[in-house]
């Protein structure tokens, strides 16, 4: 074999190896979009039903998709809920970067100027909490069931979020320190934190109690009673 007869066939591989490099980011991308639309009709599903009442079928109609598709990513159905815990997690995460290194929430700049007082940051903080459990409460449902399945999971993002949340919202204290009776504002903050997370847990876990208007007040009732309590924890009055 000559020297052109090498350099060519040193071209063909090349390109072969060029092409079959495309071709695999390709795949690649068609799976990733394949596994989004997955996860994102299990997603909305979990609006309307509960996690034990959705089908692999009913996936696979909602997103568009074949069940075979559903089955070359996940096992069984079950396999999808630390799947959507991730994809939930990974959210969350990229909302508290974005307010860290932009100062923006959902793209819209968070002004320090507009610094609202201790009341009114408290209730900010307890609707924000009552409007992530509403929008989400299919999927954070289901989550709860994954958690309760899996109590030895260790998810490290989510204790970092944990810490990073209550960096945050000491630093909001920071702004008020005259008003708050307690030395330690990093161990109040963890305290409202934890608080708040847990303010419509009912919601999740009892879904049809919460409903009923003889057993439960209304959410907007409990959102100014919550503020008022947390208030009060925060200022001792």
């Amino acid at each position: 074999m000559n020297s052109d007869s090498i350099w060519n066939w040193s071209l063909r591989d090349a390109g072969r190896c060029g092409r079959s490099r495309v071709m695999a980011k390709v795949q690649q991308k068609r799976a990733a979009r394949t596994r989004e639309k997955i996860l994102a009709a299990l997603e909305q599903l979990l609006e309307s039903k509960e996690f034990e009442a959705i089908s692999i079928a009913d996936i696979a109609r909602q997103g568009g998709v074949a069940v075979g598709s559903i089955y070359s990513h996940f096992e069984d159905k079950e396999a999808l809920l630390p799947a959507l815990f991730d994809r939930y997690v990974e959210r969350i995460e990229e909302r508290v970067a974005e307010f860290v290194e932009h100062g923006t929430i959902d793209g819209e700049k968070y002004e320090a100027g507009d610094t609202p007082d201790l009341r009114e940051m408290i209730e900010q903080s307890i609707r924000g909490a009552h409007r992530q459990v509403t929008e989400t409460l299919g999927l954070r449902r289901a989550l709860l069931t994954y958690r309760r399945l899996n109590p030895d999971v260790e998810v490290p993002l989510v204790s970092k979020l944990g810490r990073d949340a209550i960096e945050l919202l000491a630093a909001e204290l920071t702004r008020h320190r005259d008003e708050i009776v307690h030395d330690d504002l990093h161990e109040a903050a963890r305290m409202v934190s934890y608080f708040v997370n847990i303010a419509f847990l009912d919601r999740i876990v009892l879904p049809g109690a919460a409903t009923k208007d003889d057993l439960r007040p209304s959410d907007e009732v409990l959102i100014e009673t919550y503020t008022g309590m947390v208030l009060h924890y925060l200022t001792g009055r």
